[in-house]
């Protein structure tokens, strides 16, 4: 895989993992799948521990640490380690140039020789899944 991408999407789940890890830390549980999630009775717009604001919406949510603003969906089993070109650019922000992309469109088009190449792997929904990490992920 492209070692500029693969930085990019371990940054981007680290944030998530970060995000969710003060989302149960604030009292809002881990969903055990995305529908779960969407029946979950919390606020659409609130404040996690230490004043970081979070926005639930659909299968996801965006949560804003103070290293910049993660916004990430829940799998069809609660996953977090997904992601799509969208979120890794909206993540990235202004340093895209830093993870080696001009801009967004060079990161969309690594993105789809990636999953060409099979390093990538869709979920079927919106989400995609790094090749190796996928067995827990996809249903058989």
């Amino acid at each position: 895989m492209n070692n500029q991408l693969a930085i990019l999407i371990s940054d981007y789940q680290a944030s998530v993992g970060t995000a969710v890890d003060m989302m149960h830390r604030s009292g809002i549980p881990r969903p055990l799948t995305n529908m779960d999630w969407v029946g979950t009775d919390i606020p659409q717009r609130g404040e996690l521990e230490g004043g970081v604001r979070y926005f639930k919406h659909g299968y996801g949510c965006a949560v804003s640490l103070p290293t910049g603003t993660v916004d990430f969906d829940f799998g069809a089993h609660g996953e977090i380690g997904g992601f799509d070109a969208w979120r890794l650019a909206s993540f990235a922000g202004d340093k895209l140039s830093e993870y080696g992309f001009a801009d967004e469109d060079a990161l969309t088009e690594c993105f789809k020789a990636e999953v060409a190449a099979g390093s990538l792997v869709y979920s079927g929904y919106i989400l995609y899944y790094v090749a190796d990490d996928t067995s827990q992920f996809l249903s058989k």
